[in-house]
């Protein structure tokens, strides 16, 4: 009876044994395979890292080459004024023709002479494009018909009168009263209202009144 208890006890011994050791195996895998996911995991956010920084640097490469290709397109920067709807200095690109500066001024006036342009003429940095009216052209000596207004000798019309659109600085300077401040107010007020209508528009420069005005009106055309 007593062998009968002990093996009973022994048994039962075991099977509790039993059962520790499977418990701690089944703990020991539960923590393996978390610790595989966790693993997993990391891999798999390091390769996103990896592949954003990859296309974050072929969108950088790609936005640098197309800098590069915009920068390497030529322009150029002419001044339209005279007979155009909105004088000023207008950015083209490299071998524009004048046709095209006059356009983005916005068109010959009616006043204009258009046969006095070369319209087909290219364009250079930096020109100035004067678009005389047709009273005007009809002052100006023969061979002068280029885009580019000749700010030269011959600014001077027929009998030695100046032309107010068309004279220097300098040239203005001879005239009978006007200085060096005088003639730049001129070529100031000619530029940004497209040149003078008439003679006697001189007087609303600044700094020109009446009496000179009187003194060079013979002297002057435009």
């Amino acid at each position: 009876m007593r062998d009968r208890k002990k093996r009973i006890t022994v048994v039962i011994m075991l099977c509790i044994l039993l059962a520790v050791v499977s418990g701690c195996g089944k703990e020991k895998h539960s923590d393996t395979l978390e610790e595989v996911q966790k693993r997993e995991k990391t891999e798999s956010v390091e390769v996103s890292d990896e592949t954003e920084n990859e296309a974050d640097e072929t969108e950088q490469t790609v936005d640098t080459e197309s800098v590069k290709k915009a920068g390497s397109e030529g322009v150029i920067y002419v001044f339209v004024c005279g007979q155009v709807a909105s004088p000023g200095v207008y950015e083209l690109p490299e071998g524009s023709r004048i046709c095209q500066a006059i356009d983005a001024a916005g068109g010959m006036l009616d006043t204009a002479s258009t046969d006095w342009v070369n319209q087909a003429e290219t364009a250079e940095d930096g020109q100035k494009i004067y678009v005389p009216s047709t009273e005007e052209a009809e002052t100006m000596p023969e061979g002068q018909q280029t885009g580019q207004m000749q700010e030269t000798s011959s600014a001077e019309g027929t009998d030695g009168k100046v032309h107010l659109n068309a004279a220097s600085r300098e040239e203005l300077m001879t005239l009978t009263g006007i200085g060096e401040k005088k003639a730049d107010a001129i070529i100031r007020y000619r530029e940004s209202n497209g040149g003078f209508q008439s003679v006697d528009e001189l007087m609303q420069v600044e700094g020109i009144k009446e009496g000179t005005y009187n003194k060079i009106k013979d002297s002057i055309v435009i």
